[in-house]
């Protein structure tokens, strides 16, 4: 298993509890790490509801659920797809970063939290960062 694939693999695993912590917090006993992160995008501290409302613990849970997917999907694409495919692994891998970065920045302003979108650069420099040497051989020899 070469580097790129443990780094993206991590990167998949990192997404994945963030979306276990995610949607866990539908549920109101195991809801204040959500909270801390409510807080934490809507910086300055605004103060996560709580008790969460139904809807924010919908939310929670969908929005989590997607997440722990997204991490899948990373750790799978990784672990399965990136030695024998790369340059298809990559785009898979970048395109949806990118995509998720993209629109879940956008509407997080839209939302009032700019924060998030530091939060977003974390993950999304997470996601890219393991792939950058592989990208620019790619770029030089073309």
């Amino acid at each position: 298993m070469t580097r790129e694939q443990k780094s993206l693999r991590t990167t998949g695993l990192l997404f994945a509890v963030t979306g276990i912590v995610l949607a866990a917090g539908a549920w109101p006993s195991l809801y204040w790490p959500s909270a801390i992160f409510l807080d934490i995008a809507h910086w300055p501290f605004h103060g996560a509801p709580r008790p969460p409302e139904p809807a924010t613990r919908l939310l929670l849970a969908i929005a989590g659920g997607l997440t722990v997917g997204f991490g899948a999907a990373i750790w799978t694409v990784a672990t399965q797809l990136l030695g024998d495919h790369p340059s298809v692994a990559r785009a898979v891998i970048r395109n949806a970063a990118l995509s998720w970065f993209a629109v879940d920045s956008t509407f997080s302003v839209v939302a009032g939290a700019p924060m998030n979108v530091a939060l977003n650069l974390v993950f999304l420099a997470a996601v890219l960062w393991p792939m950058r040497k592989a990208l620019r051989q790619r770029d030089a020899a073309v």
